[in-house]
Parts: structure tokens; sequence; C-alpha cells
């Protein structure tokens, strides 16, 4: 039984082979509309596959190349509005769908805050404003529907339940006029972050007979999934977690903090806009890193994230754009639920999305 221990572990790392900071924070600025009940609405469609993997980042993984492992396809709502001239609330929702063979995992995202500008910047003196926002992750389940074999031991199905992270962020933002149609951004932040999921379930094959597996918080409980003429058949078998060394519970639910900071550029020429980013992420998982290296694992407690977008007007209220974003370490940060003792080291790896969308002001 050690070893489904061992490979549950594994099959966990699967689903999140395909960023702490509230997705798209490398954009931040603190020049937003300042007119009361004006606001502007951005709908996006993101994917990741062969075809828009310019760079090849996907296509040179070792294990992967050539498989739908690691396609993204989903899509994002986000929109805006001036309460006052100084206060801005803003709120995302999106949906990510995750490939993995047979297997889609769906992924939802959600993001609320609320900006306030401490000191209205004129001629190339900056902007400065304090941003206060809340964001998670959740499924209502991640399901691994194809067989892993470690050793003499397979299991033909992993369920984690209702997996979910939750995040409270605070930030400052400075944003600059450094030529006509040109400004730049600074902002830093920190907050602190809570995973938790309810239950780990999966099934297996031993002596002929099917069962099914519970992992529990104190012991892995196996009972019998349906009739079996097998000679040696056990209804139900159990096992202190300390037997297999590993703790599933605490092992993937757990509490953080964390700070990230960057910078942002944005160009304005006519119908035309250009910004480009980079946002660094530092996160402090406490004893989950801890138990992570004291097994000869390497914890990934940072991120790198480069983004650019380029946006086209089409009519006074109303643009398209392209974007384009690269992580270092894969969804380290942005997908919180996702890292845990038995997936770190698939968070090695970069990776990359692209979005193509609509922008409209009202």
């Amino acid at each position: 039984m050690k070893k489904l221990v061992v490979l549950m572990g594994l099959c966990g790392a699967h689903f999140f082979a395909p960023v702490l900071a509230a997705p798209l924070d490398t954009f931040l600025s603190a020049s937003q509309r300042s007119i009361p009940g004006e606001g502007d609405i951005e709908l996006s469609y993101d994917l990741v596959n062969d075809t828009v993997d310019v760079f090849k980042i996907r296509g040179k993984d070792a294990d992967f190349a050539g498989t739908n492992v690691g396609n993204y396809q989903g899509a994002h709502v986000r929109a805006g509005i001036a309460i006052t001239p100084r206060i801005w609330v803003d709120g995302a929702l999106w949906q990510r769908g995750l490939d993995y063979r047979s297997d889609v995992l769906t992924i939802n995202t959600w993001q609320v805050a609320g900006q306030y500008k401490l000191f209205e910047g004129a001629g190339r003196q900056p902007s400065v404003a304090v941003r206060l926002g809340a964001w998670g992750n959740y499924a209502n389940e991640l399901k691994k529907t194809s067989p892993t074999t470690v050793g003499d031991v397979t299991l033909n199905s992993v369920t984690v339940a209702n997996p979910q992270d939750i995040q409270y962020q605070l930030d400052l933002i400075g944003t600059s006029r450094i030529f006509n149609n040109a400004e730049l951004s600074v902002f830093g932040g920190a907050g602190a972050s809570k995973v938790s999921l309810a239950s780990v379930k999966a099934s297996t094959t031993r002596n002929g007979c099917n069962y099914n597996i519970s992992f529990g918080a104190t012991e892995v409980v196996g009972t019998l999934a349906q009739p079996c003429n097998a000679e040696l058949v056990y209804d139900r078998f159990s096992s202190p977690n300390s037997a297999y060394g590993i703790d599933i519970h605490n092992e993937a639910q757990y509490q953080a903090n964390y700070f990230h900071a960057g910078l942002m550029l944005k160009w304005v020429q006519h119908d035309w806009q250009v910004r480009g980013g980079y946002q660094y992420q530092s996160i402090n998982r406490g004893q989950i890193d801890n138990t992570i290296q004291s097994r000869g694992g390497k914890a990934y407690q940072s991120n790198h994230i480069l983004m650019g977008d380029v946006m086209y007007r089409l009519l006074p209220r109303a643009a398209i754009f392209i974007r384009g974003q690269y992580l270092s370490n894969q969804f380290t940060g942005e997908l919180p639920f996702a890292y845990n003792t038995l997936t770190a080291s698939r968070f090695s790896k970069p990776y990359g999305i692209l979005s193509i969308g609509l922008f409209v002001g009202f």
C-alpha cells in the first residue's frame, strides 16, 4: 500500500503539469478612469496548443511534446468602473480548461478589488494608488481517469474533490508619464493565501478485485468496490497515514504568504496601444516546502512573468487586442491549490498563454 500513496502523488503531479499574485497583475496601473460612472469591459479567449506555441515552450518538453498534455483553452471577462474621481473597483472571472490525455480539468478563477488614488500626478509627477483585493481558484473536482503504474501497483483513477484557494492582497502602485504618449507603472504588494480540499479518492485493482481508496485525515482506507470471486478478498483494509510517511490532507492544504513587484510600460499612438510588463513573485509556504526539501525535492518559491499586448481601436470606445504571457515556473502563485508536496516537481517548467479579445469602454 505504500506505493499507492506514492502513485497518488504522481497522478496529482500530472494534473497540473500542463503564478503568487492575482492574474494579470503585471498590468497594474494607477491611471484608471476618474469620471464617476465610466468604466471598461474586457472579453478574451485564452489558449495554448501546438499551433500557437511559436516559441516551442511546450514543444521542447521531454515528456509531453507532441501530445495534448498541457493544452489550455478558456475565457475570461474583466470589468471595472470609477465610483468617484479617486475610487476604482473591478472584478474578473476566468474559466480554464487543461488537457491531460482523455481528461479535461476545469478550473474557475475569480477576482474582486478596489483601488484608491492617494495622489493625482501632474506632468511627470507620478499618480499613486493603493489597491486591496481578494481572488481565488476552485473546481468541483479534478479527476484523472487514465491508469498510472508504479512497480506492481496501478491506480485506475484519482479524484480530488472541491480543491480551492483564496488570497487577500494589498498593493501600492505608482504611474508616471515619461513621454507625451508613454507612461511607466511600478508596483509592489503582499498577501496571504489559504489552500483547502474536501477529499482525495482513488480506485485500484488488487488480487483481481476492484477497490475504492479514500485518503483520510488520519488513515488510508480501501473498500471492495463490487463483489469479487477471487480466492483472497478483503472487504476493507486500512492503515494509518504515518505508515506511509505522507499525510495527503496536511501536505495538500496549507497557508502561505507572498509578495510581488514589477513594472509596466504603456505606449499609445493614434489608434494603437502597446503594453509590456515584468512581474516577480516570491512565496513562503512554510512547512510544505520544508517537507519537500527534506525528502530531497526542490521547492519552487518564485516565478518570473513577462506579459505584453497590442491593442487596436476599431471604434471610439472599442478595440481588439492580442496578448502573450510567459511564466518561468508554470502556474506557481497563480493556481496555488495546484501546488503541494506531491506536485511540486512539475513546476520546474515554463508555460505560455495566448489571449485574443475585445476591449470596450463606457
